[in-house]
């Protein structure tokens, strides 16, 4: 069950690396100007996704702040869809204006990245639980 578990681990930090790598290209290529918080932490998150490194810690208010953009972008270009963005699964959605349309696809990539980062923690303390148990055996 170990095995199975680390091969899950595996994957799932390889699917995040990819999907942050993914996240900071469209990023950088829907072109949001972040607000002040966000100008700050955005160059390291940037840069360590692109590098690969998907589950740093201290990326987690970095994360939150995008996410508060990626929202504020879509409502204003259609009030409170970015809110319904968040909250539900947009991939079927027909949109034809490609600024929204862009920034509806960012919103699906960083719900991923966020599940997969997730995942991957639990991941981990599956592990650490496992080894936990293990010793008192």
């Amino acid at each position: 069950m170990a095995q199975d578990i680390n091969g899950q681990l595996e994957q799932a930090v390889l699917s995040s690396i990819k999907q942050g790598r993914w996240l900071a290209e469209e990023w950088e290529e829907v072109g949001i100007y972040p607000g002040k918080q966000l100008q700050v932490l955005l160059p390291q998150l940037l840069q360590r996704l692109k590098d690969g490194e998907p589950l740093a810690v201290n990326d987690e208010n970095a994360l939150d702040l995008m996410a508060e953009e990626i929202v504020d972008a879509l409502n204003e270009l259609k009030p409170e869809y970015g809110d319904l963005a968040m909250r539900i699964d947009t991939s079927e959605h027909l949109i034809f204006d490609q600024p929204r349309e862009q920034l509806r696809r960012l919103a699906e990539r960083w719900k991923s990245f966020q599940g997969l980062r997730r995942h991957v923690r639990d991941l981990q303390a599956a592990i650490r639980q496992i080894k936990l148990a293990l010793r008192r055996v």
